[in-house]
């Protein structure tokens, strides 16, 4: 398995999921909720369809991930004016303090990856990532 570059992908995603769970678990959130967190310290008042767009996730799981976060404290929703259909997620108060941290945690377990590698690797390695994955999503 150690040639197998499906595998190596793989298990490299698995260990970095799991090392940024570590990190952010002692703050009440998953490292499946921490993409949504960084999306709305960018941009708040996102719709649902706007973040599953930017997260690059599908609806059901965007939207079990979002009741998760609600019932959690961590976001709220208020319904659009626009279109009452819609509501627009917003960070709560309480977790706006900690999206910082969390994200110097994320940053952590980057650089503890890449710590032997220089700067040119990491953006040759960025640089292979992209073109993979448009690759894939194009169906080149």
């Amino acid at each position: 398995m150690d040639k197998n570059l499906c595998y190596k992908v793989n298990y490299l995603g698995r260990l970095l999921l799991s090392q940024l769970n570590d990190q952010t678990k002692p703050f009440g959130v998953t490292q499946g909720q921490l993409p949504v967190l960084c999306c709305l310290d960018e941009k708040e008042g996102q719709t649902q369809a706007e973040l599953c767009k930017n997260i690059q996730v599908e609806q059901p799981t965007m939207a079990n991930t979002l009741r998760r976060m609600e019932r959690d404290g961590l976001i709220y929703r208020i319904s659009s004016e626009h279109d009452k259909r819609q509501s627009r997620v917003y960070i709560t108060d309480q977790t706006r303090h900690t999206v910082d941290i969390l994200k110097e945690k994320s940053d952590q377990v980057v650089a503890r990856m890449t710590r032997h590698m220089t700067e040119d690797d990491i953006n040759t390695l960025s640089r292979l990532i992209d073109l993979a994955i448009q690759t894939l999503e194009h169906g080149e």
